[in-house]
């Protein structure tokens, strides 16, 4: 019975008739299984996994699917009689939580194709299904779909042999991590309150670090302060603030922290889950490289204008992991002021690789109520050549930077680092993508090897954490870095488009913008014969490095979207652009999604499309595909005009937005 749950994809069979039929009836997508309701049968799954809809009036979650494409209207009357709606699900389908008598109100409304309840059996993720043949002790990650219901379930967990090791809630849903014998895994599944199941791991700290030799150079040390160097990006006003959330448990290896850099830094605010906040040197150096750059020498430094909020949080020190809640982090960061937020370590691990979970599903949801706040996420160190063909292999991404409303930040080798290789090339240790739906992740990349910081380790320096109390320095590696310099990139970007505009730019533009001004590795360290990295955009750079180039003074913005109103299901949005005098021309659409369920198994929700028609009109469609990208919510058309001069015209449309309005941004820029 238990070998059977662990089949990842339950098609129920494969009759002629479910054949015969597929292109009349679509099916819902779920992980563990995709359900055509015209043919599914809930005593098909194994008994162990199976409930009845509980009575006595107590809510339970049910999957729906419409007749047609989910629409606006739809939606207010369902709610108007009572269901919650917790989410869409591909294809055309929604869970909603609801008790027998509003199910029964439902379930015959003419809009209703389908409707049945959502079962145990599509609540354990397959990480968690794997360790139930495994047996033994597990330590699994309990999503409540609302907050308000955590009483009830800790007075359920009462009864049965688990430890709680911790819970927490916000306006998204409850977290509750627990300690049991993997068979109890059924009971919990079993609860109506319990949305999702999913492995606790311990989470990670995307950086490693090399000694270098006391006494370097300050010519080595010190380069080109990163976006401050044009009228383009440069910010005015009060300094943008950052929150910076890192570990706060790792023991720092001493010393005293210079004032340029204590005097920019708000906190640290204590969240880890211990006693006393610890500064540690991850999480001083992640600080420092935003504060700098790659520009940092003791003697004299080179600053961004930025400021800092630190968050001392347990993500990648053990198990459980504090705060509980990403959501509630994400929200007192907010409250604070910052409207960039940078995870320097993170609550996901190995066993969240390409996939997108619990603190995915927060990330996404704090971005969708807050469009003004942008979130940067370390892609990961777990790049690795397991097969031996000579290319790191894809597959490696963290679960955080699958959010499809972050900035996910891979890395590449550092200008000018002669230990590490070409400037152009990635470096090894960096996670590739695809998130395990197809999604482009990363988005971008930055230099992650060789960045200078402040050591006490001396001559020939130490094997330990970078200190801070010396002249000597070390050379840190990590993607924490390398988000750290896209964060700090970020901020003075939307600093410097609010100078320009008057208005608070939405994380959706500036993420636009940066995407834009992207520069393509193609084709990496060895060359076009052996090329390290396709054309962009690929799972390994994502659309590239960004390039400070296009934020010059030859900059063109054709056109600076940021549309809050939003687009609904058939909506069309239509920009033109006279082109003349131009060799290239860029486009790039992004939009904040409504957040995904971890238990679906395609991501996307709100789908927009991006079109340039050319004057001859010619199509040009986004990330080097020839029809419309059904995938990701950032779209970028790269269209060489030099010889091709006249209008073109720049088509937004709304193919499927079940979750409306949904808000956008657009660039258009030129050169």
């Amino acid at each position: 019975m238990v070998a059977v749950l662990c089949l990842a994809i339950l098609f129920f069979g494969e009759p002629q008739t479910v054949r015969a039929l597929e292109s009349q009836t679509l099916p819902i997508l779920l992980v563990n299984g995709a359900i055509y309701p015209r043919f599914f049968d809930p005593h098909g799954l194994p008994p162990a996994f199976r409930v009845d809809p509980p009575g006595g009036g107590k809510e339970a979650l049910f999957l729906l699917q419409f007749a047609g494409q989910v629409r606006e209207d739809w939606l207010e009357e369902m709610k108007g009689r009572g269901a919650k709606l917790r989410g869409y699900l591909a294809y055309n389908s929604v869970l909603a939580a609801m008790d027998a008598g509003t199910y029964s109100k439902i379930k015959g409304l003419s809009f209703i194709f389908w409707s049945g309840l959502y079962q145990p059996y599509y609540k354990i993720s397959p990480a968690l299904q794997l360790r139930l043949v495994q047996g033994g002790e597990v330590t699994a990650l309990a999503q409540v779909y609302d907050a308000n219901l955590l009483g009830q379930v800790m007075e359920s967990l009462q009864a049965m042999p688990v430890e709680v090791l911790a819970w927490g809630g916000d306006s998204w849903c409850g977290i509750v991590v627990l300690r049991l014998p993997v068979e109890e895994l059924r009971e919990i599944a079993a609860m109506p309150e319990v949305e999702w199941l999913d492995l606790a791991g311990a989470g990670t700290l995307p950086s490693t670090w090399i000694s270098g030799r006391g006494g370097m150079d300050a010519s080595e040390s010190v380069r080109t302060a990163r976006a401050s160097g044009s009228s383009a990006t440069k910010p005015s006003g009060n300094p943008e603030s950052v929150a910076v959330s890192d570990t706060g448990k790792e023991p720092p290896s001493g010393g005293v922290m210079p004032e340029w850099f204590t005097k920019r830094l708000t906190g640290p605010i204590n969240l880890s889950g211990a006693g006393d906040a610890v500064f540690s040197d991850h999480a001083t150096a992640t600080t420092m490289v935003l504060f700098a750059g790659d520009t940092l020498d003791e003697r004299q430094p080179m600053f961004r204008p930025l400021r800092a909020i630190l968050y001392l949080t347990g993500y990648g020190m053990g198990i459980p992991q504090f705060p509980v809640s990403m959501f509630s982090l994400l929200e007192d960061a907010y409250s604070r002021g910052a409207r960039v937020f940078l995870s320097g370590s993170v609550p996901e691990g190995r066993e969240s690789l390409t996939r997108y979970g619990t603190y995915s599903s927060q990330r996404d949801a704090f971005a969708w109520s807050r469009q003004d706040m942008l979130l940067v996420e370390p892609a990961g160190n777990e790049g690795t050549d397991q097969d031996g063909d000579g290319r790191v292999d894809t597959g490696s991404i963290l679960g955080g930077s699958c959010a499809k409303n972050v900035i996910s930040v891979g890395g590449c080798e550092s200008a000018g680092d002669a230990s590490t290789g070409e400037s152009s090339g990635m470096a090894a240790f960096s996670s590739r993508g695809p998130t395990d739906d197809g999604r482009i992740k990363p988005d971008l990349v930055e230099p992650a090897t060789g960045i200078p910081l402040i050591s006490a380790g001396g001559e020939g320096g130490s094997s330990a954490p970078v200190r801070w109390r010396g002249g000597a320095y070390v050379r840190a590696f990590g993607t924490s870095l390398a988000a750290a310099l896209l964060a700090g990139d970020a901020a003075l970007l939307r600093a410097a488009v609010r100078s320009r505009t008057g208005n608070e730019p939405s994380a959706a533009l500036v993420k636009a913008i940066l995407i834009n001004m992207a520069q393509d590795l193609y084709p990496g360290q060895y060359g076009e014969e052996d090329p390290e990295v396709p054309r962009a955009p690929n799972p390994v750079e994502g659309w590239g490095r960004p390039d400070g180039s296009w934020t010059g003074e030859s900059l063109s913005w054709l056109k600076l979207v940021d549309d809050m109103r939003g687009l609904r299901m058939g909506d069309t949005r239509i920009y033109r652009v006279e082109v003349q005098s131009m060799s290239e021309l860029r486009v790039t659409l992004a939009w904040t999604d409504y957040p995904s369920l971890p238990q679906s198994r395609m991501r996307l929700v709100n789908d927009l499309d991006l079109r340039v028609i050319g004057p001859g009109g010619e199509s040009y469609y986004p990330n080097g595909r020839h029809s419309r990208d059904p995938l990701n919510n950032t779209e970028r058309v790269v269209i060489e005009v030099n010889g091709r001069p006249g209008k073109y015209t720049v088509e937004v449309k709304a193919w499927n937005v079940p979750m409306a309005p949904q808000p956008y941004a657009l660039i258009i820029q030129g050169r």
